[in-house]
């Protein structure tokens, strides 16, 4: 805008120059209030308090290394679900984007860390991370607001998440700490009974796994989002993820062969139960076999 702004005062008495000039500068100015003001630069500050850190002198390196790395394994998991829709083999299989975040600074007040993406020149890579910042900050925070906004949150967190969020939590609640998260726009910033609470409902919930075999008709498969249908004896139909362990010549295959038939299907049931009473179920398709 400004290159062209120079050229229109140099050609302001030309009139064809002068239109076209004008036509681009204002095309410029058009895009320029299309950009969104979101940021998405791949940047996050988490600032602690409590027996973490001393004053703003100082934090703890073990305290430090116990929160994040969790931290980043959830941003990992996140950006796989926001580019693949969910977290696999299958989709790391495909680009996947550069995850690795590095300390760059110590920001003090509250002192804490700052952790960014760096060595990247890949726009969607830092669109797809800087968005799983920002997700794996409110998801920290929902947490932390009521059972059943909780709840709901854990209903679309992957299983990886939900561990990796219960070793990130307990260390700030062992160091008695608050927690301050910023990442471009998005601020967030929990107390000590805040961050107590989130912990309680996390550590309460509980995981369980078992096995089942049914008869049923399989009614497909989604190679890229790693998804299944089938429908079993009484009709009802059963949806889920697909194991990892199972290759995408050997999916085809199942495609081809079971499509629409009756067989036997392996599925893997995981059950999330919250404090509340109420459950979460989530099936893996295993293996599908003649019936």
């Amino acid at each position: 805008m400004v290159d062209t702004e120079r050229l229109l005062n140099m050609v302001l008495d030309h009139p064809l120059m002068s239109e076209g000039l004008i036509e681009r500068l204002n095309l410029l100015k058009q895009e320029l209030e299309e950009i969104p003001k979101e940021s998405f630069e791949p940047k996050v500050q988490l600032l602690f308090s409590g027996n973490a850190v001393i004053g703003s002198q100082g934090i703890k390196s073990s305290f430090v290394n116990k929160t994040t790395t969790p931290f980043q394994e959830m941003v990992k998991t996140q950006v796989a679900l926001v580019r693949f829709g969910r977290v696999g083999k299958r989709g790391q299989a495909k680009k996947g984007a550069n995850t690795d975040l590095y300390l760059t600074a110590l920001p003090i007040g509250s002192f804490g860390v700052e952790l960014s993406q760096l060595q990247n020149s890949d726009l969607f890579d830092s669109m797809d991370v800087s968005n799983a910042m920002k997700e794996v900050m409110t998801l920290i925070a929902n947490c932390s607001t009521n059972d059943a906004i909780f709840e709901s949150t854990i209903e679309k967190t992957p299983k990886r998440n939900l561990s990796n969020l219960k070793k990130f939590l307990h260390e700030i609640v062992e160091e008695q700490s608050v927690l301050k998260m910023e990442s471009g726009e998005l601020a967030i910033e929990l107390t000590k009974e805040e961050i107590v609470k989130a912990n309680q409902r996390v550590s309460s919930t509980m995981d369980e796994e078992s096995q089942i075999i049914i008869n049923g008709i399989f009614r497909g498969l989604l190679l890229d989002s790693g998804k299944f249908e089938i429908q079993d004896e009484e009709g009802k139909k059963i949806s889920g993820l697909i194991s990892e362990e199972l290759g995408e010549e050997q999916l085809i295959e199942y495609d081809k062969t079971f499509l629409n038939h009756n067989c036997i299907i392996h599925l893997k049931i995981h059950k999330t139960k919250f404090k509340t009473g109420n459950e979460k179920i989530d099936y893996e398709l295993l293996e599908i076999k003649q019936s």
